[in-house]
């Protein structure tokens, strides 16, 4: 278990096998600024607000928040191993580190590094990201050598993060107006697919609702979502019919007519996609486990 009161800031993998969703102990660490950088398969955290955050492949989440406010964390079953590495800044090495400067720190990051309340940022991971996340240390280092390293590795990478001009970060920013623009497009291309998983609208016609090209939507959801848009209403409707079974509202069969799959055996093939295995052994577990 990671130390947040330590002085260095701190990594640690996170991985799981395909196929098998867990709990994700350290997903969030008391006073400390976190970044998860989601390198392969899917994690979801909900909150005790009642909202929740997904973070799907090539992802970085960056995080402030306590024990208090998360009430599950999650890997989810997918197809391929999940591997997300962990950075971990201590507020006390943060204040010590940032002083004196902390207040250039851009719009997107402040209520991360200054706050004392929940705060979240995600971001695409680039290819510099992940070949930064996997470069290997010197082995013949001795281990207070690698530490002073790793340290200094890590307080690059966050520098780099928060200080990046606006020129160059581009996109990537939460105050960034492209960004802001298609974050709201894919908020109500969501909230219309959500209220009618049964019967979804055509492309065409959540391009309207998000008012711009179909092309447009499917490149901008993607980027946003990190997920295609096909793929983002499979998983709404396997999780709604999930709901529905394990509240006993639904058997399996009335579950999969309720979210819109007229064909039992595409509903049971998506389900073991999103779930890892098929509906009737996803109830015996459920059952199992009560």
């Amino acid at each position: 278990m990671l130390n947040p009161t330590s002085t260095p800031p701190q990594r640690l993998w996170h991985t799981a096998p395909e196929r098998v969703e867990s709990d994700w102990a350290g997903a969030v660490v008391p006073g400390a600024l976190i970044a998860h950088l989601n390198l392969r398969g899917e994690a979801e955290l909900q909150w005790q607000d009642g909202t929740q955050t997904l973070l799907p492949p090539r992802t970085i989440c960056w995080l402030r928040a306590g024990d208090a406010d998360l009430r599950l964390a999650r890997r989810l079953a997918s197809r391929e191993r999940h591997e997300c590495l962990t950075l971990v800044f201590p507020d006390a090495w943060l204040r010590q580190t940032l002083g004196g400067f902390d207040s250039e720190v851009g719009d997107a990051f402040r209520p991360l590094v200054l706050g004392q309340e929940r705060a979240l940022l995600r971001l695409p991971l680039s290819e510099e990201d992940e070949g930064w996340a996997r470069g290997p240390m010197q082995p013949q280092l001795c281990v207070q050598a690698r530490q002073l390293l790793e340290t200094a590795r890590l307080t690059e990478y966050l520098i780099h993060a928060l200080f990046r001009p606006a020129a160059v970060a581009g996109t990537e920013t939460a105050v960034s107006r492209t960004l802001r623009t298609s974050q709201e497009r894919v908020r109500k291309v969501k909230e219309a697919l959500l209220e009618h998983l049964d019967a979804p609208p055509s492309l065409d016609e959540l391009a309207v609702i998000a008012g711009c090209a179909a092309s447009h939507l499917s490149r901008t959801f993607t980027q946003v979502e990190g997920l295609t848009l096909s793929n983002w209403l499979r998983r709404a409707r396997i999780e709604k019919a999930a709901n529905l079974i394990a509240t006993g509202r639904c058997n399996v069969s009335e579950a999969a007519l309720e979210v819109g799959y007229q064909s039992f055996s595409h509903f049971s093939r998506a389900f073991a996609e999103e779930k890892g295995v098929p509906p009737s052994q996803w109830v015996r577990r459920l059952s199992e486990s009560r």
